[in-house]
C-alpha cells in the first residue's frame, strides 16, 4: 500500500520550491556587472585594481564576474581577435547592466562593440589611447577614468636621484599597443632639465639588448616600460618571460632604470614611479554604483583623470646603482607597502 505524504510534509515541500523560485528570481533581478580585464589575475596592476573595486562593490547585493583577456602575455592577433570574441560572446549571454573595462585592449576588442547599446553601459579605466578610437567621444552610454602617464612626477623624481650634467635618458619599450600610447606622451613632453636622448621599441630580445647596450654610452638612465611583449627571436614567436628581461638587462646595464610600471620593480628593476591602481579600480566601481544605484546616466557622469601616483623602490638596485635616495621617496614606498 503507498503510503500518502502528510498535510506537513507537502508544507515543507511548497516551502522549498518556493524558496528556490524565490532564489533564483532574486539572483536574475541582481544588478550585473562584468569587471573585463586587459592582462592576467597575476598581474601586479590587475590585482591592485581588483582590490579596490572589491571594495566598493563587494558588499552590494550585486551578481559580478570577471574575464580576463590576458593580452599581455599573448600580444600576436590571431590570439587577441579569439578573446575578444570570446568576451563579446560572454556580454551577449550574461548581458551584464555595466561592463568595467580595464586598460586599453578591453575597450579594443570589447568595449567598442557595445558603444551606444540600448542596455549595457561602459566604465572604462586604464585607458592611455584616444576615445575616438573606440567611439567612445561621442556615446551616450560610455564614461570612466584615464590612466595619464605620472610625466611631471617621473621627471621630478628623476631629478631627485641625478646629479647635475648626467641627466641623459633612453627610453626602451616593446612594440605593444600600450607602448605606442605611452611612446607618444613620452617623446612630446618637456623633459628639461633632462634630456630624452633615445626612444627605442623593440620587437625581440635581441632588439632590447642591442638597445640596452647602445644606451651605455649615450644615456645616464634607462627608462624602461612596456617589455611584457617582447618575443624571443624573429623566428622564435614565444614571449620572453618579463623577469628574465628586466634580470638580463640589471646584470649587463651599469644605468640605473625607472618605469612608469608597477611590475617593474617586482620583476627586479630599481624603480617606478606609476599611476596608483586603486585610484582607478575605485573610480571605476563608483561610477558604475551611480549608474546601477541612482540610474544615473553615463554621458551625465564627468570623463576623470588619475590624479595619485605611488613610488615603488627595490633597495638592492638603490645600492648596486649608487644612487642617494632621498628620504622622503624611501618613506612613501615604505608607507605604502612598495619598499622591496
Amino acid at each position: 500500500m503507498i503510503k500518502r505524504p502528510g498535510f506537513n510534509q507537502i508544507i515543507i515541500v511548497v516551502f522549498y520550491v518556493t524558496l528556490c523560485i524565490f532564489l533564483v528570481g532574486f539572483n536574475l533581478s541582481k544588478p550585473r556587472v562584468l569587471v573585463l580585464h586587459s592582462y592576467d589575475p597575476d598581474y601586479s596592476w590587475v590585482r591592485d585594481v581588483n582590490k579596490s573595486i572589491n571594495e566598493v562593490l563587494g558588499k552590494k547585493p550585486f551578481a559580478v564576474k570577471y574575464f580576463y583577456l590576458d593580452t599581455k602575455r599573448h600580444p600576436d592577433t590571431g590570439y587577441m581577435t579569439n578573446a575578444g570574441i570570446a568576451a563579446r560572446n560572454l556580454v551577449n549571454k550574461w548581458k551584464p547592466d555595466v561592463i568595467i573595462a580595464v586598460d586599453d585592449e578591453a575597450q579594443m576588442l570589447v568595449g567598442k562593440y557595445f558603444v551606444n547599446h540600448p542596455s549595457i553601459d561602459i566604465v572604462f579605466a586604464g585607458v592611455e589611447g584616444i576615445l575616438e578610437e573606440y567611439g567612445y567621444d561621442s556615446a551616450a552610454n560610455v564614461t570612466g577614468i584615464f590612466e595619464k602617464i605620472q610625466l611631471d612626477a617621473l621627471r621630478d623624481t628623476m631629478v631627485q636621484i641625478l646629479p647635475e650634467g648626467r641627466r641623459r635618458v633612453a627610453h626602451i619599450s616593446d612594440a605593444s599597443q600600450p607602448a605606442l600610447f605611452s611612446g607618444g606622451e613620452i617623446n612630446s613632453y618637456t623633459w628639461k632639465p633632462l634630456e630624452l636622448k633615445d626612444s627605442t621599441r623593440c620587437r625581440t630580445f635581441d632588439d632590447w639588448k642591442k638597445a640596452v647596450l647602445q644606451a651605455q654610452d649615450s644615456a645616464d638612465i634607462l627608462l624602461l616600460t612596456d617589455y611584457h611583449s617582447i618575443r624571443r627571436s624573429p623566428t622564435d614567436k614565444s614571449i620572453v618571460p618579463p623577469r628574465e628581461i628586466i634580470q638580463w638587462t640589471e646584470q649587463n646595464s651599469r644605468l640605473p632604470g625607472i618605469s612608469y610600471r608597477e611590475a617593474y620593480v617586482e620583476d627586479g628593476g630599481m624603480m617606478a614611479v606609476c599611476a596608483a591602481p586603486l585610484e582607478q579600480g575605485r573610480a571605476a566601481a563608483e561610477m558604475a554604483l551611480e549608474i546601477v544605484e541612482k540610474g544615473v546616466k553615463p554621458q551625465d557622469i564627468f570623463f576623470r583623470e588619475n590624479r595619485l601616483y605611488v613610488m615603488h623602490i627595490r633597495e638592492s638596485g638603490v645600492q648596486s646603482h649608487h644612487i642617494v635616495m632621498p628620504e622622503m621617496f624611501e618613506a612613501f614606498a615604505r608607507a605604502t607597502g612598495h619598499y622591496y
